[in-house]
């Protein structure tokens, strides 16, 4: 059987960026064997990709010695066709110089007066695709990009990739509600010298609209996790001490602790609203074309408004600033247009 190989051993929402992309390949190469290369960081997310013919494979995310002798030693497999490397990774780059009757697909990016790869190795790859990070309004996301590396043939409406997965049975009780998963990120409140009481003015505003509140948190632990658990109803994904998650979603504001991947995936799926700190949370629910808030601090760099602007018409933004009666007022407008 005729194989194809994914690199994609990045973060999560670099992850999440990428599975349009995917998705055509898993079309288009239905009869092949594929391998994805998931790293540390993703491979929680592994349970997106369930077809007989793909197999998960983990590369770190700084990719070590060893690893490269392997991959060197893969590459050289004969039922290899093509490679896409959508994790510009610079090593990764050289494997078509060295072994050059494969196609390779890649992910090129410019900066300032860096290149990766450099031009001379871009020269080695079938196809690529550039992310110009010197423009700052212009040009494609960077899911489009990789989009439009994969796809070779008309677009597929298809969906592959498992968005389906078999979560936690006590989450069922989330598909009687609307409700918004509130995604709570330490640093960027503490830096814009948020405390509980200004969280609550927001809850307050969430309630008054309707919306229960599923809360989630850092995995480092701080002392908000213990202010959360000590005031909402928790459900422990680690230790449910035979706790019914179906009494706890009752009250208004809920914390989820220790949730796995694969259940917060559910649980983003079936939200009314997401509203979390740029990242993970915010591009999983894009892709599954859920309204989103995504928070920034002001000191985003202007390129990733082009370079990681979901594909999502019920996305919505917001500056978070110190709390002030001014930012209620304008979290209330964006939220009236959700």
């Amino acid at each position: 059987m005729k194989k194809i190989i994914i690199f994609k051993n990045d973060r999560v929402g670099d992850l999440f960026h990428s599975l349009k992309g995917i998705n055509q390949l898993l079309n288009e190469h239905m009869n092949y064997q594929i391998d994805i290369y998931l790293s540390n960081y993703s491979k929680g997310f592994s349970f997106l990709f369930n077809k007989e013919n793909i197999k998960i494979k983990i590369l770190d995310y700084r990719i070590s010695f060893l690893e490269k002798i392997n991959l060197l030693i893969e590459i050289f497999n004969p039922s290899i066709e093509k490679v896409y490397i959508l994790s510009p990774k610079k090593f990764l780059f050289f494997l078509p110089y060295i072994q050059r009757k494969i196609k390779f697909y890649g992910i090129c990016v410019n900066e300032g007066v860096k290149f990766r790869p450099n031009k001379y190795l871009r020269n080695f790859l079938f196809r690529k695709e550039i992310n110009d990070r010197n423009y700052k309004k212009k040009g494609d996301s960077i899911s489009n990009l990789i989009y439009k590396l994969c796809k070779s043939k008309n677009e597929y409406k298809n969906q592959l990739v498992n968005i389906n997965p078999h979560y936690n049975r006590e989450l069922l009780t989330l598909n009687k509600y609307r409700y918004c998963h509130f995604h709570f990120k330490r640093g960027i409140y503490v830096k814009n010298k948020w405390d509980l009481e200004n969280l609550k003015e927001l809850f307050k505003i969430l309630n008054e609209n309707k919306y229960k509140i599923l809360l989630t948190s850092d995995i480092e632990k701080s002392e908000f996790n213990n202010y959360f658990k000590k005031i909402y109803p928790t459900f422990n994904f680690e230790n449910p001490i035979n706790k019914k998650f179906s009494l706890i979603f009752n009250k208004e504001i809920n914390y989820l602790e220790n949730i796995k991947s694969i259940d917060l995936f559910h649980v983003i799926k079936q939200s009314s609203l997401v509203i979390t700190p740029h990242g993970t949370m915010s591009v999983a629910a894009s892709y599954l074309n859920i309204p989103v808030i995504d928070i920034f601090d002001d000191t985003i760099n202007k390129i990733a408004f082009r370079e990681y602007k979901p594909d999502n018409i019920k996305y919505n933004f917001l500056i978070l600033k110190p709390f002030s009666s001014k930012i209620l007022i304008k979290f209330k407008r964006i939220l009236s247009n959700v």
